[in-house]
């Protein structure tokens, strides 16, 4: 039997506390380092698409310039039956330094653009 005891013979530890310490160190700061990066990657965020939707396209009629450009960028957007023409209309308030406000026409044209596009491409 101690012949067999022999055979297992126990070695004296050959690394001490402080590589211990070292690797495990190592060990926990890449997997903080690969938990950040994987927390910020893009598609692992939730997406609020609704709600900042609203937030960005609220118009504010009292204002024409800013109506013809968010207007114009949706225009670029979203294609609809009224893009040509509503684009023709909302040049004259983009590039002037003063520019008169909304008439009628244009407005009705807005209101069925907005509508078509909250109809047929989701919410806006």
């Amino acid at each position: 039997m101690e012949k067999i005891l022999g055979l297992f013979e126990t070695y004296p530890p050959e690394y001490d506390l402080g590589q211990v310490f070292f690797v495990l160190s190592a060990a926990v700061l890449s997997l903080f380092i690969t938990y950040l990066f994987i927390k910020s990657l893009p598609y692992l965020k939730p997406i609020k698409i609704a709600k900042k939707a609203e937030e960005r396209f609220q118009l504010d009629l009292s204002n024409p310039k800013e109506t013809a450009y968010r207007i114009t960028f949706l225009i670029h957007k979203y294609s609809t039956p009224y893009n040509k023409e509503l684009l023709e209309r909302l040049e004259r308030f983009k590039y002037r330094k003063n520019v008169e406000d909304l008439d009628k026409d244009t407005l009705d044209l807005i209101s069925k653009f907005m509508e078509y596009v909250r109809k047929n491409n989701g919410r806006v």
